[in-house]
């Protein structure tokens, strides 16, 4: 298995621990431990053995509470939606095998396809349709090799979300030629309409859905994801489990109870952070709307830009962390130049600094 360099993920692990500013971050302001715990002195008694591998009992009913028609034995636990994920397709597809992507997408997926040896189509969602998906176009893409279709519900990066129509229709195409659908809704709760975006689960026997606590419930930190679907897939990934992380740390599962207990809460939470602080970023970018162009985001603190600034985005990118201390995610990331994500879910100072700083580096480059 070959993977291939995951652009954007380099950029961060190398950079966001040291910028001043850092724009790049997809989630809504992280929670800290006396927020998150039930009880501080609890955590103080807990004995750090190992944890269950497929993730304590009562931890799976609460996802599975919130994905039609599940239940327990069809939730794994993993570390963080990345190892979700990468199970889903690692125990899913063998090398010759083709893998629809729905496009711009965090392009975790789309690496692993390949370095499993799939062929890799893409369709991708019409930014001059406000990032809408093409079915006629994923109906073309769909064919008797296609082992699945991976989708972002809600999207990254463009913070589009596919109708209930839509989402029902992939599900039929994707059954209609024996094929799964991989759904990363890792973005699912973090609406600004307070609508919650339209699941997959429940709508066929070759349905996975991944997730985590990281974007929507604030707690990145915990790494905690899960997997959902049919019970034959789950103990696929286990199994698969047993030679990677084994078991969910012991203490983040503890604190992911107490916070999936009360998931109506942080949802809460999260979708008044979305609404408070969109209009900050988009205040800016109408201040340079002759250059920029984008669509209002659904759901997710982050916003997909495009612009016409006659510079890559990787330079762009390169010289705003260099210069500037500020990160944000180049287009180019996503296979998509000339643009750029933008996230609003960290503290007003923060976003409003960063945002000052890709100003200054403009101006300085007469732009």
């Amino acid at each position: 298995m070959r993977l291939p360099e995951f652009a954007m993920e380099r950029m961060q692990s190398t950079f966001e621990k040291q910028v001043r500013y850092d724009l790049s971050e997809s989630g809504v302001e992280a929670l800290t431990l006396e927020d998150a715990a039930r009880s501080l002195e609890e955590l103080r008694t807990v004995r750090l053995g190992y944890g269950d591998g497929r993730g304590r009992e009562v931890t799976r009913a609460l996802v599975a509470s919130f994905h039609a028609g599940a239940d327990p034995d069809q939730v794994l636990i993993t570390t963080g939606t990345s190892e979700a994920n990468f199970l889903a397709l690692a125990t899913l597809v063998s090398p010759g095998d083709e893998i629809v992507v729905v496009m711009p997408v965090y392009m975790q997926v789309h690496g692993i396809a390949r370095g499993l040896g799939a062929r890799v189509r893409e369709v991708w969602l019409r930014e001059e349709q406000g990032w809408r998906i093409d079915l006629d176009e994923l109906r073309a893409a769909v064919g008797e090799r296609t082992k699945a279709i991976c989708v972002c519900q809600p999207n990254n990066p463009t913070a589009q979300r596919l109708t209930e129509g839509e989402v029902a229709e992939i599900a039929r195409v994707a059954a209609a030629r024996g094929a799964w659908v991989i759904s990363d809704e890792i973005f699912r709760g973090a609406e600004r309409d307070g609508d919650e975006s339209a699941s997959f689960a429940g709508r066929g026997d070759r349905i996975i859905v991944t997730g985590g606590l990281s974007k929507v419930y604030g707690m990145p930190g915990l790494r905690i994801g899960w997997l959902v679907g049919p019970r034959e897939r789950v103990d696929a990934a286990w199994s698969f489990k047993d030679y990677t992380t084994i078991a969910p740390s012991t203490l983040s599962e503890l604190i992911a109870e107490h916070a999936l207990a009360k998931r109506d809460q942080l949802v809460k939470r999260a979708r008044y952070l979305v609404s408070e602080r969109w209009p900050l970023l988009e205040s800016w970018a109408l201040r340079h709307s002759r250059a920029l162009h984008w669509t209002p985001p659904q759901a997710g603190s982050i916003c997909f830009f495009s612009y016409q600034w006659p510079i890559d985005s990787v330079a762009l990118s390169d010289r705003l962390i260099r210069d500037w201390s500020t990160m944000l995610v180049p287009g180019a990331h996503f296979s998509a130049e000339r643009h750029l994500r933008i996230g609003f879910g960290m503290p007003s100072r923060i976003l409003d600094s960063g945002l000052a700083a890709l100003d200054r580096l403009l101006v300085e480059l007469g732009l």
